[in-house]
């Protein structure tokens, strides 16, 4: 939702211009109505570029890439307040009481009463945009500020700029983070309050010294691992070499010591294998849920070992655990290098390689690593050239593995206390999220419910707000879903409950362990560990978020058995855990067998306006698969519970009135056969160009107008009825609409699934269906109903892996969902863009008008 960037660098540079779009394409996802970038050099010269559209189109249309400097402010707009135009796109630049530039990401909600106030100050003000609005109240504060001091004292000017940005923050009421330039003293402001910000310290040869602040961390982490922490309501005014944190409401100056950032940013690049991240992404669902459960329950092979190995060789694990955190903690890149060489040639390492070898570890060709260390782990591994070092690499990941798993399973044990206390209170338990992850949500309280028999309310925030809010009582749980741990939304309950003064339990699962619901909000988090995913549309994220509660649930009925609180068959629960380990092949199962239906049925569907998915049990799927397809194909789409979908949205099959692309085309061909025919007339031959003209506009009278023939020749007349009456135009317009059903494979499921498929194709559907292989169901798809709509019907059937289980098509259905979606997305944009049809919005990835993290209400 916007994002925003400021960059600060030693050296003036002509390589800044490619770095700054570089990261401006990064922030895409954020927003693409519009694009900006201001540039200082060293003399003083600012550029400022900026205009509506994407990163992708104006950073090379503007030439940003070909700019040089030394302080680069940027920013993607998603727009809110004020139109998209090139006025209301960001940075903006002000002048009026003194010169500062700058950006934000987020929404001033006191815009309008902000922009009363500051015409009458004396402001110019060139927009409606809330980001003008800011940078325009600090220059106002900041110019009263400069009024009191010495204009040559550079240090009194930057506590000038701190003092304005308190002052200013007192005037604003919104959530936002913000970047702002003061080009006299070249100094960079951040300020984090209510929406994401991150930042970085770094050196390289071509810029030296830099300081990078970013809504987003995979920016920051492109540039740096050294991170600069900063939290809600705080504020850093920096230079390329040092960064000073503030309180943003007292000024009071906080101990903020740079820290190595554990993340990967691998996963950020495109592999040639994969056009679009929305398909590599799928496609990682197999490695990322295995990489997932081998952690949560402490399965791998790496794992085993390492836990072999404590007993005997406690104290080389301490030293080595010791020696790689603090090598983490170097910032320096000489010094790292130095050191890690130094770490090498250690007896630590030489009698890993001595366990690798008895293990049998070197003959193995696979060496991925799976810790939390494992980014800085390959950037060790960067500093020496011995290819014999990794299996010690890998064991060395082993051991923080096993060190997470622990923790991890200790979160888990607090999470299911959480959970028996609240049982065993009767206190409600509620599951909040937006978006994808309510979906996610949804799906969890089936888990909840068939599993350890708890009852959980999923719930969006506002429906928590306005249903449950007053009535939360002491001892209830509350539970954020979130992948960015930055949802507004979310962050705003969990505010409110907090300020409710109950003794309720504040609880996040989130894949951002860095965010502000993480680390801020939540007394306990639950990481899911899915990496990072640069594909607006949620894929990956999707299912770790249902593996995550899988688990949570099976670990919950577990405990209910071991204390004897609740009457759970043994024999049933170890069931599910032993299908917990098969959908990493299932999930192999299904893309792998699924590609042949899913390609039929996205070309049946991709220039369908409307659909439906109808699931019978799983309505967070069903959901789930329509947002995947509204977001990314542009169709409108809702999921429905099947047995739902005759209470009314039923009325949408036989004849409607949605026509896309496909019913133009069709009319279009209708009305040139029957021109064709009229023309071939008697009468026809008898009309010139300017005739045939005429034979159009009456066609077009009569057929929308209704106009009558009157003012017709009797020719004409002959042509107009021989077309409208021959060539059915509006008959063409109408087809089936199409209906995809998704069912698991019980057979009070199935049985419901097939009624409701025999009630609405008979009614005008076209019935897809998304299940494990049923002859019951495939009768009644292929059956062609006996109705004026049989010669239109169409059907498809999409195979899942079979499991006998009720839960399990949870996981294959989202995959064929996740994968009809993307290719329904590449057919549409492909003829889109043939028809030369422009800013038409459709992309795997960076889809028009929504946004990966949504930080603004």
């Amino acid at each position: 939702m916007c994002g925003v960037i400021g960059l600060i660098c030693e050296k003036d540079s002509s390589e800044l211009g490619k770095l700054s779009t570089t990261l401006l394409r990064m922030l895409e996802y954020r927003g693409y109505d519009s694009t900006g970038a201001a540039i200082q050099d060293a003399d003083g010269n600012i550029i400022l570029k900026k205009d509506v559209g994407s990163p992708t189109l104006v950073t090379k249309k503007l030439g940003i890439d070909k700019l040089n400097g030394k302080i680069f402010c940027g920013q993607v707009r998603w727009a809110t307040f004020g139109v998209v135009n090139k006025a209301n796109a960001q940075p903006h630049e002000v002048k009026c009481k003194t010169h500062i530039f700058g950006a934000h990401n987020g929404n001033i909600t006191n815009c309008d009463q902000l922009k009363t106030w500051l015409v009458s100050k004396g402001h110019d003000i060139k927009s409606d945009n809330d980001g003008e609005m800011l940078v325009h109240t600090i220059e106002h504060y900041f110019a009263i500020e400069l009024e009191k001091i010495d204009l040559k004292d550079n240090l009194k000017r930057i506590d000038a700029l701190k003092k304005a940005i308190i002052k200013a923050n007192t005037k604003i009421i919104g959530s936002f983070a913000s970047v702002v330039v003061d080009p006299v003293s070249e100094t960079v402001a951040c300020i984090k309050a209510g929406s994401s910000l991150y930042m970085g310290q770094g050196f390289n040869d071509v810029h030296g010294n830099f300081i990078i602040a970013s809504s987003d961390l995979s920016a920051v982490l492109s540039q740096t691992k050294i991170l600069i922490p900063i939290k809600e309501n705080e504020f850093s005014i920096y230079n390329s070499s040092k960064a000073e944190v503030f309180n943003i409401k007292t000024g009071h100056s906080l101990q903020r010591p740079p820290m190595r950032s554990k993340l990967k940013t691998e996963e950020t690049k495109l592999s040639e294998s994969y056009e679009y991240f929305m398909e590599q992404e799928i496609f990682a669902q197999i490695s990322a849920s295995e990489k997932l459960i081998n952690l949560y329950t402490g399965k791998s092979k790496y794992l085993e070992l390492m836990k072999k190995l404590q007993g005997d060789y406690a104290d080389l694990i301490k030293n080595i655990k010791h020696a790689i955190k603090n090598l983490e903690s170097i910032t320096e890149l000489s010094e790292l290098k130095k050191r890690s060489i130094m770490f090498f040639d250690s007896i630590e390492v030489s009698t890993l390689k001595t366990i690798a070898e008895k293990n049998n570890m070197c003959a193995e060709n696979d060496y991925t690593l799976e810790s939390s260390f494992s980014g800085f782990l390959f950037e060790l591994r960067k500093q020496v050239s011995d290819n014999k070092i990794d299996p010690v690499i890998k064991l060395i990941d082993a051991i923080f593995l096993l060190e997470e798993s622990s923790d991890i399973n200790t979160r888990i044990n607090q999470f299911v206390d959480k959970m028996v206390q609240s049982y065993e209170y009767g206190s409600s338990i509620y599951l909040i999220a937006c978006g994808t992850s309510y979906h996610a949500a949804k799906t969890a309280s089936i888990f909840f419910d068939k599993i350890p028999g708890l009852n959980i309310y999923p719930l969006l925030p506002g429906e928590f707000r306005s249903q449950y809010a007053n009535s939360i009582r002491n001892r209830d749980v509350l539970i954020g879903i979130s992948q960015s741990g930055e949802t507004k939304d979310l962050i705003d309950i969990f505010n409110q409950v907090e300020k409710n003064s109950k003794e309720v339990t504040l609880i996040s699962i989130v894949n951002n362990v860095n965010s502000s619901l993480a680390l801020e909000k939540s007394e306990l988090f639950i990481p899911l560990r899915c990496g990072p995913e640069i594909s607006v549309p949620a894929t990956k994220s999707f299912l770790n978020q249902l593996i995550v509660m899988y688990i949570l649930a099976l670990r919950l009925a577990n405990r209910f058995i071991k204390l004897g609180i609740k009457k759970l068959c043994q024999k049933k629960l170890d069931g599910f855990w032993e299908n917990l380990y098969k959908i990493p092949d299932l999930i192999k199962r299904t893309i792998s067998g699924s590609d042949e239906s899913i390609n039929i049925i996205a070309q049946n569907l991709f220039m369908e306006p409307s659909m439906h998915i109808l699931a019978t049990g799983m309505l967070g799927i069903a959901k789930e698969g329509a947002l995947k397809i509204r977001e990314v194909v542009l169709n409108h789409t809702e999921g429905f519970e099947g047995a739902e979908f005759k209470h009314g949205p039923n009325t949408i099959l036989g004849v409607n009135s949605i026509f896309g692309l496909d019913a133009i085309k069709s009319v279009m061909g209708k009305l040139a056969e029957g021109m064709d025919d009229a023309l071939n007339t008697e009468e026809g031959k008898r009309l010139d160009g300017k005739g045939v003209l005429e034979l159009f506009k009456a066609l077009y009278n009569y057929s929308f107008h209704k106009k009558s023939f009157t003012d017709l020749d009797s020719d004409m007349k002959t042509l107009v009825k021989k077309v409208n009456e021959g060539s059915h135009l509006f008959d063409s317009l109408y087809t089936n609409y199409p209906l995809i059903f998704v069912t698991n494979s019980s057979d009070r499921d199935i049985n419901l699934t097939i009624s409701q498929i025999n009630t609405h194709k008979i009614r005008g559907a076209n019935v897809f269906i998304i299940a494990e292989k049923n002859n019951l169901l495939y009768d009644a798809i292929s059956k062609v109903p006996e109705s004026k709509y049989e010669v239109r019907y169409k059907f498809g059937y999409i195979e899942l892996p079979e499991t006998g289980d009720e839960l399990l098509p949870a996981f294959t259905s989202t995959v064929v969902l996740q994968l009809l979606a993307l290719k329904m997305s590449v057919l549409k944009r492909q003829l889109l863009n043939k028809l030369g049809i422009i800013d038409h919005g459709v992309h795997p990835d960076s889809p028009k008008n929504v946004s990966k993290s949504i930080t603004v209400d």
